[in-house]
């Protein structure tokens, strides 16, 4: 594959996926979970089928191929990561661009998915025990929506 024929295919991953990966979670912290939130049980069986879905698996995919796309466009233009471009302000920009993504990714994987699988798992054995939540139960989903919430706005403000 020659330099322009790369470049021009990285690139198109990068911003295809980028945009996607941005939309979905700008979407989400917008308009899903704050209409999650006033439904109340019912939104909570909502998030229950959305994670169903396969929508969280494809979310971190899609974040994956940004960051590999990203680091190989920042590969290809630093020939090798040569110290010597990460002078420039242009790979200054970058450089941070990288790094807020990869962060918010961080956050993504270790906040809010084992924030979003816990919550799943105590909403079935709800559902199993027939739909009404003992006290402590629900004290912990509110904990778990709080830091799904918090983390979401984290990772959105960090993608901005």
């Amino acid at each position: 594959m020659n330099d322009q024929t790369y470049l021009i295919f990285f690139r198109l991953l990068h911003i295809v996926c980028g945009v996607f990966w941005a939309g979905a979670i700008f979407y989400m912290v917008l308009f899903v979970m704050p209409a999650v939130k006033k439904l109340g049980p019912d939104g909570a069986k909502f998030m229950q089928q959305l994670a169903k879905s396969g929508y969280p698996i494809f979310i971190m995919i899609i974040a994956i191929v940004t960051i590999i796309s990203g680091l190989m466009l920042l590969w290809k233009l630093s020939n090798g990561f040569e110290k010597i471009w990460f002078t420039t302000l242009y790979a200054k920009v970058l450089s941070i661009g990288m790094g807020t993504t990869i962060i918010a990714f961080i956050i993504g994987v270790t906040v809010s998915r084992p924030a979003a699988m816990r919550t799943a798992k105590i909403s079935a054995a709800i559902a199993k025990t027939g739909g009404t939540p003992t006290s402590e139960q629900m004290q912990e989903l509110m904990t778990l929506r709080k830091r799904i919430s918090a983390s979401m706005n984290y990772v959105a403000i960090l993608l901005f």
